[in-house]
C-alpha cells in the first residue's frame, strides 16, 4: 500500500467519485458502483500513479500470474472498457482515463488522497492536558454576577452540541457505503432478449451475471454472455456453439469455470477469465444429449471444481449407459478425484453444489427407476446424508444453496422450493414460476431464475393414404401454458389431451376441433403422461408421477367420478396402451425393466419380456398379435401372450413410432429439420411424407382411428429469461 507521510492512503476522491482502497469499493456522491475486481485493480494502479503512466505491461503483471494462458492484449482492452462504463468516460473524449496509443494509460485529473471514508475530517491534533490544580470557588456575589454570562455561554455551547450532533448525523447518513437492500422482495427481469437464457450464476460481489443463452433459429447453439445488475449492455464471453452450456464464477472472480457439451473434441470442463480471452480445458468429459449431467461448481476456497461425468468403467448393473458420477477437480495441480456416490441405489448422480461455508456437496441422485433424491455429503466423501424433504415428479432441473448454508433452494415441476437442512416441509417460493435453473449471489442479497417457457402445441396432419397428404400441417390445439399427447376418441368426435393451462399438468378433453375444452383432473402438481381412450371409448388411462417420482396408473370413467388407481400388483407401472380389444392394459416397469399386461377390470399382471435394461412404450400392433415396444433406443416385438422377443427388422433406431395398417409411422431428424416417414412392414421401405422445418422439437404422434390423421405434440420456439430477485434472504 503506497502511504503519505505517516497516514496510510485508504481513500481516494475526485469528480462526485470515492474509492475505498480497503474493500474494492466504488462510490459517486455516496452511492455504490458495481464495478468488478480487474477492473477496480486497473484504477488503483491509475490513481497511485499520480498522473504517470500506467503501461500495458505493468497492467499485465499486476492482473494475471505469469503462468496464465490469458488473451493479455484483448484481457486489458476489456478491464480498461469496464473501467470507463463504471466512470461514465468515453475513450473518444476522455474525461478520466487518458489512453496513450501502443503504451499505456494515464489518470487526467487531480486525486485527494485521505485516511477516513468521507475525506472531510483533519487530522486530530494532539493537545496537552493541563494537571490538575485547586478550583478557587467564587462568592456568592461574584456566581450571580457571572450568571448573565453563563446563560450566555450555554446558549452559545447548545448551538454548538446541535451542530456537532447534525455533522455526526449528516456524516452517519451521507457516508459512502455499500447500497441498502430493499426491505422486500422486488422481482424484475434482468435479460430479455429474444431466444432463451439460462443458467446464471452470479459474480463474487453479486453484481454480474454469467449465463447461456441461444436466439431463434439457433436452437441448442448455446454460448457464454456477461451482463451487470443495473446495465443492459452484453458481452459474449465463447464464442464456439454448444449443445448444452453451465457456468460457475469462482469465489476470487479470476475466472469462469464452464461445462460444454458439444462435438466430441469439444465437450469438456473450461476456464475462461471474465475479461474474455483464450479458454483452457482442464478436463475431459463424456459428450450427452441431455442437460442432466449439466452443473459445475466452486469450491468456497477456489481450490476444487465439482462436476458429473460419466465413467465408463463403473456402469450400474442396471443401466445401458455410462454411470454418472460427481468428481473433484483440483484447479492448481490438475489432480481429479472420483467421488463416491451418495447411495449404491443412484443409476446415475450429478448437478453438484458446494455449500457457502465448505462443508457439504450437494448432487442429484437418479435412481434406476428414475426416482430423484438430493443427497448432501462431506467433500471426503464419508458422510452422507438424504435431504429427505426435498421431493419432486419429475426431476430437479436446478439445485443452489441459501448464503447462510442452512438451506438448499431446488427446481421441481416448474417451482422454486426452500427446504430447511434440519428438516421440515418444503417451502414454495410464490415469486418464482416456471423455473429450471436458480442462483443465489454470495453478496447482495440477491438471487437469480431462469423463467422458461417451452409451449408445445398439438400439431395435425390430414393423410390422403398411407403415403400422402391432404393438407400441410396445421396447429390444432394451443394454448401459452403449453398442450400436448392428443389422441382421438374412437367415434372421432372428441380429443383428449395433457394441458398446463389451469397452472399444472392435467387431462383435458374436448370437440374434434379443439372446441370446449373440458378439464377431466385436478391433481394440482403431479407429472401426467399420455391419456389414451379405451377402444369403446368410455374409460381413459394415463399414468402419473407421485412426488416421490414413481409412477402409478389410473383409470378415468367419463360417465363420472375421480380418477381411480389402477392396480396390477406391480411397482412402477407407467405408459399404459389398451389392448384393441379393450381386455388388457398394456405397460411398462422402471424396476425391474419389463413390459406387462394386466385385465382392464383389474387382476393380476403377466410379464411378457424377460429382463432387459431399458423397455418401455409398449403399443400393441393393429392385427393384435403383437406388442412394439423401446429397447435401449430400438424398435422391438413380443408376442401378446409373451415370448418370442425380436428386433423390428429394418426400422431406424431411437425413432418415435405409432402402428399402423400394415407398417407404422416414424419422425426422425433434429430441430427446424424433423421429418415425417411411413415404414412399409411388407418391404422394409421407409416412405418419406413431408418434412417439418418450423419446429425444433417433436414427439407424441398418434394416429387417427380413421387413419386420416396424425397428432403430434411439438414446440416452435423455447422462451427463456433470466430474473432478478432483490432483498432474498
Amino acid at each position: 500500500m503506497v502511504t503519505y507521510g505517516s497516514v496510510r492512503r485508504l481513500y481516494a476522491r475526485f469528480d462526485c467519485f470515492q474509492v475505498d482502497l480497503s474493500s474494492n469499493e466504488l462510490f459517486c456522491s455516496g452511492v455504490g458502483v458495481p464495478i468488478q475486481e480487474q477492473p477496480f485493480q486497473v484504477l488503483r494502479l491509475l490513481l497511485e500513479a499520480e498522473g504517470g503512466v500506467v503501461t500495458r505491461e505493468q497492467l499485465q503483471s499486476a492482473l494475471w500470474p505469469k503462468d496464465l494462458f490469458v488473451d493479455f492484449e484483448h484481457g486489458v482492452n476489456t478491464a480498461v472498457k469496464k473501467l470507463r462504463r463504471a466512470l461514465e468516460d468515453s475513450a473518444e473524449s476522455p474525461r478520466f482515463v487518458e489512453t496513450l496509443p501502443k503504451v499505456g494509460y494515464r489518470f487526467m485529473v487531480p486525486v485527494k488522497w485521505t485516511a477516513d471514508v468521507s475525506g472531510l475530517n483533519p487530522q486530530p491534533q494532539v493537545v496537552a492536558i493541563a494537571p490538575p490544580r485547586p478550583t478557587a470557588v467564587s462568592s456568592l456575589a461574584a456566581s450571580e454576577k457571572a450568571l448573565p454570562a453563563l446563560g450566555s455561554r450555554w446558549r452559545l455551547a447548545h448551538v454548538v452540541i446541535g451542530l456537532l450532533l447534525l455533522a455526526v448525523v449528516g456524516g452517519f447518513l451521507l457516508r459512502p457505503r455499500r447500497q441498502m437492500q430493499p426491505g422486500k422482495l422486488t422481482v424484475v427481469p434482468f435479460t430479455t432478449f429474444s431466444g432463451f437464457e439460462i443458467a446464471p450464476s452470479f459474480s463474487p460481489d453479486g453484481n454480474e451475471i454469467v449465463f447461456s443463452w441461444f436466439g431463434y433459429e439457433k436452437e441448442f447453439q448455446f454460448d457464454l454472455y456477461i451482463k451487470q445488475v443495473g446495465q443492459e449492455h452484453v458481452v459474449q464471453l465463447t464464442h464456439h456453439p454448444a449443445a448444452f452450456l453451465v457456468s460457475s464464477w469462482s469465489p476470487d472472480g479470476r475466472f469462469i469455470a464452464f461445462m460444454r457439451q458439444a462435438e466430441p473434441d469439444a465437450s469438456g470442463i473450461y476456464l475462461i477469465s471474465p475479461l474474455g480471452g483464450a479458454e483452457r480445458k482442464v478436463a475431459s468429459i463424456t459428450a450427452y444429449d441431455g442437460w442432466e449431467p449439466l452443473g459445475v461448481s466452486w469450491s468456497p476456497d477456489g481450490k476444487w471444481l465439482a462436476f458429473s461425468k460419466a465413467n465408463s468403467m463403473a456402469k450400474k448393473a442396471d443401466s445401458s449407459a455410462d454411470h454418472f458420477s460427481i468428481h473433484l477437480l483440483n484447479v492448481e495441480t490438475s489432480e481429479e478425484r472420483l467421488l463416491p456416490d451418495p447411495s449404491n441405489d443412484c443409476g446415475n448422480t450429478w448437478q453438484p453444489a458446494f455449500s457457502p461455508n465448505g462443508k457439504y456437496l450437494a448432487s442429484v441422485c437418479v435412481l434406476a427407476g428414475g426416482v430423484a433424491k438430493v443427497y448432501l455429503q462431506t467433500p471426503d466423501g464419508k458422510q452422507v446424508r438424504e435431504l429427505k424433504d426435498a421431493r419432486s415428479s419429475e426431476g430437479f432441473s436446478g439445485i443452489a444453496w441459501a448464503g447462510d448454508s442452512q438451506s438448499l433452494l431446488y427446481c421441481s415441476d416448474r417451482h422454486l422450493w426452500r427446504v430447511p437442512l434440519a428438516g421440515g416441509e418444503p417451502e414454495t417460493l410464490l415469486f418464482a414460476q416456471d423455473v429450471e435453473s436458480v442462483a443465489v449471489a454470495s453478496h447482495g442479497n440477491r438471487l437469480a431464475f431462469a423463467q422458461v417457457h417451452h409451449s408445445g402445441n398439438v400439431f395435425q396432419v390430414a393423410l390422403k393414404n398411407q403415403t400422402k397428404l391432404a393438407a400441410p400441417a396445421t396447429k390444432l390445439i394451443s394454448s401459452t401454458r403449453g398442450d400436448a399427447g392428443a389422441h382421438i376418441s374412437p367415434d372421432g368426435k372428441h380429443i383428449v389431451f395433457q394441458s398446463w393451462r389451469s397452472g399444472n399438468p392435467e387431462v383435458w378433453v374436448s370437440d374434434r376441433d379443439a372446441s370446449n375444452p373440458v378439464q377431466l383432473t385436478s391433481f394440482g402438481g403431479p407429472s401426467i403422461g399420455e391419456p389414451r381412450w379405451s377402444p369403446d371409448g368410455r374409460r381413459i388411462v394415463f399414468d402419473l408421477r407421485t412426488d416421490s417420482g414413481i409412477p402409478e396408473l389410473y383409470i378415468l370413467d367419463l360417465v363420472g367420478g375421480p380418477p381411480r388407481r389402477f392396480l396390477a400388483g406391480t411397482t412402477e407401472a407407467a405408459s399404459p396402451f389398451w389392448s384393441g380389444d379393450g381386455h388388457w392394459i398394456y405397460f411398462n416397469t422402471e424396476r425391474p425393466h419389463a413390459i406387462w399386461k394386466a385385465p382392464s377390470e383389474g387382476g393380476a399382471a403377466t410379464r411378457l419380456t424377460a429382463a432387459g435394461k431399458d423397455q418401455s412404450e409398449p403399443q400393441e400392433a393393429m392385427d393384435g398379435t403383437r406388442v412394439f415396444f423401446y429397447n435401449e433406443g430400438y424398435v422391438w416385438s413380443v408376442s401378446v401372450n409373451g415370448g418370442d422377443e425380436r428386433p423390428v427388422p429394418g426400422v431406424p433406431s431411437c425413432m418415435r413410432w405409432v402402428p399402423a395398417q400394415s407398417g407404422a409411422y416414424f419422425v426422425d431428424g433434429g430441430p427446424r429439420h424433423f421429418a415425417l416417414h411411413y415404414f412399409e412392414t411388407a418391404t422394409q421401405h421407409a416412405h418419406k411424407i413431408t418434412d417439418f422445418p418450423n419446429l425444433f422439437a417433436m414427439w407424441g404422434s398418434s394416429l387417427a382411428p380413421d387413419g386420416r390423421a396424425l397428432l403430434f405434440s411439438g414446440i416452435e420456439h423455447s422462451e427463456g429469461d433470466i430474473m432478478l430477485v432483490e432483498g432474498f434472504r
